[in-house]
């Protein structure tokens, strides 16, 4: 079954649209704005905030103030292996001037984390670039965020290696974002 990551489905039986205040695409020319993560138990995307920077996870900087959207994928975008079984799942992708980069938001330094992101990352890029073969964006370097890890991880180098071998990019462990 082919799936559409651009699709902002609110027609979903388990509700995630149907809950008050779930956003699963925005577009924004704001200069300065962030990507958060929910944390508030429920089961909700990940969101941009242009107000409350102390939740941000990661911040994108647009001083040219071009058009940036922000399509959430975990629990907007139900993607399936073969045995029906959910896929790991990133948070989302920004689209601006037909350049992707999907994004993993991480909240924590637990053991594993790093490799865990990569996974999420992926699995999202594959079933993206298998549903969406012509797409005509460009995928570049996909961010990783930690706001709590502020220091190379010590996995990262072979994290990164694996990564380029089953997807052919680079990932970039960062807390921010700057398109000029």
């Amino acid at each position: 079954m082919q799936i559409d990551f651009f699709a902002a489905p609110c027609h979903k039986i388990d509700g995630n649209c149907k809950k008050e205040g779930v956003v699963c695409k925005s577009i924004t020319r704001n200069e300065r704005f962030g990507i958060c993560d929910n944390r508030s138990g429920e089961r909700k995307p990940a969101f941009i905030d242009i107000v409350n920077e102390e939740i941000w996870d990661l911040i994108v900087r647009n001083p040219i103030k071009t058009e940036v959207t922000f399509k959430a994928i975990d629990y907007c975008v139900d993607i399936f292996r073969e045995n029906n079984e959910l896929i790991k799942r990133c948070e989302g992708f920004l689209i601006y001037r037909n350049k992707i980069i999907f994004i993993e938001l991480k909240t924590g330094t637990y053991r594993g984390w790093l490799s865990d992101a990569r996974e999420k990352l992926e699995e999202t890029i594959g079933k993206f670039r298998e549903n969406h073969p012509d797409q005509g964006y460009e995928i570049i370097a996909p961010a990783i965020s930690n706001k709590r890890h502020n220091r190379i991880h010590q996995s990262e180098t072979e994290q990164k290696r694996k990564f380029k071998d089953k997807t052919g990019l680079d990932f970039r462990v960062i807390s921010e974002i700057s398109f000029a």
